[in-house]
């Protein structure tokens, strides 16, 4: 029972905070840096949506941002951000300048930009950076700090020191594929929602608990590595550009997808599950690739972040399969099992038709 405990809380938390998601990506920023002798210029976007929550744009509380609420809270936009962000070149201080440019679209929505240069003492060797937006109001929001082709990402109002003509760290890139599907709680219902039904097996006429620890996990090995190479196969294509899906559509499509799988649990349409994660599997990687996508990474690197992403991808959803998997497989005889499995799956399939709702018409 206290497994059974540990387990529901666990679901509870995660409906609690499922309700409000609504983009597939966790909140991030944008700082592009150029460096030219002692001069550092650049740009840096953030989402709007994350500049209402910190600064309140919408004036009018109508839920629409519009340009004449954005110029006027421009002033304060500038000096939130230079409030935030800072550099240095060798430990020496770069004074920072920052100067409206405008909006752009990324695959996650609109995002307010600002030009931005530095002069520093010297020509820096080693820039450090101090990103510091948005972190004590979410804290998942991370900044996408991008030097000369380098990517740094910051999650913590630490400064990161980039090294002038260096390269990506491909750890960086599996640390950050390991954080999106931990907080991709779309991702998380999805596996979920597949794994729950692997200890109640039907090897004859009816349902009964399984038997074999051994025979769930070959069943969960399989339904992983579908999913796995499903999400792998569109994460790539629609990475170097193959393909391109509005984001709207697949964010969209991903709950759906999440509603799918509930409902399977509950009128056990398909046995053969690993078929439900490999198609709607397919959906999920091209969630995964808009975040390689807005990192405008250049063509040498791609292929380290790709590996680097989806090896980060694969650790964290197998780091969930081994936690959940245990204590599935010991509640599997009780009355408590078959009330997650059908109230979990209950509550997960509204939730995912809560998101799709939200996703397409928001």
């Amino acid at each position: 029972m206290k497994a059974l405990a540990i387990l529901g809380v666990a679901l509870g938390v995660l409906a609690a905070t499922a309700l409000p998601a609504w983009a597939h990506k966790p909140s991030d920023a944008h700082v592009r840096l150029a460096v030219d002798g002692p001069t550092v210029t650049g740009e840096l976007a953030v989402a709007i949506r994350d500049l209402d929550a910190a600064l309140t744009l919408d004036g009018d509380g109508d839920g629409a941002i519009t340009w004449r609420e954005l110029d006027a809270a421009a002033p304060r936009i500038e000096a939130y951000a230079a409030g935030r962000l800072a550099f240095a070149a060798d430990a020496q201080p770069c004074p920072l300048a920052l100067d409206r440019a405008g909006v752009t679209e990324l695959s996650d929505g609109a995002y307010w930009v600002l030009a931005l240069s530095a002069t520093c003492p010297h020509h820096p060797q080693a820039l450090a950076i101090t990103y510091r937006l948005l972190f004590d109001i979410d804290a998942q929001h991370r900044g996408l700090v991008h030097v000369e082709g380098q990517t740094l990402i910051v999650a913590s109002g630490d400064p990161v020191v980039a090294a002038v003509g260096g390269t990506t760290s491909f750890g960086a890139f599996v640390v950050n594929g390991i954080w999106h599907i931990w907080q991709g709680l779309d991702h998380c219902l999805f596996l979920l929602c597949l794994i729950l039904p692997a200890v109640f097996q039907r090897p004859g006429a009816r349902w009964q608990a399984a038997e074999s620890l051994r025979a769930v996990a070959r069943e969960v090995f399989e339904i992983v590595t579908a999913f796995t190479l499903a999400h792998s196969i569109t994460l790539v294509v629609s990475a170097i550009g193959l393909v391109s899906v509005p984001s709207r559509i697949i964010e969209t499509a991903i709950a759906l997808s999440v509603a799918a799988a509930a409902l399977n649990n509950l009128v056990r349409a398909i046995d053969a599950r690993w078929a439900v994660a490999f198609a709607l599997g397919l959906l999920h990687g091209f969630g995964f690739s808009s975040v390689l996508i807005d990192l405008g990474l250049p063509s040498h690197e791609l292929i380290g972040a790709l590996l680097g992403f989806n090896l980060g991808v694969e650790l964290g959803q197998a780091a969930i399969v081994i936690a959940l998997l245990p204590v599935l497989y010991l509640i599997r005889r009780t009355l408590a099992y078959q009330a997650l499995l059908w109230g979990g799956s209950g509550l997960a399939g509204l939730i995912a038709a809560f998101w799709s709702y939200q996703r397409w018409f928001a």
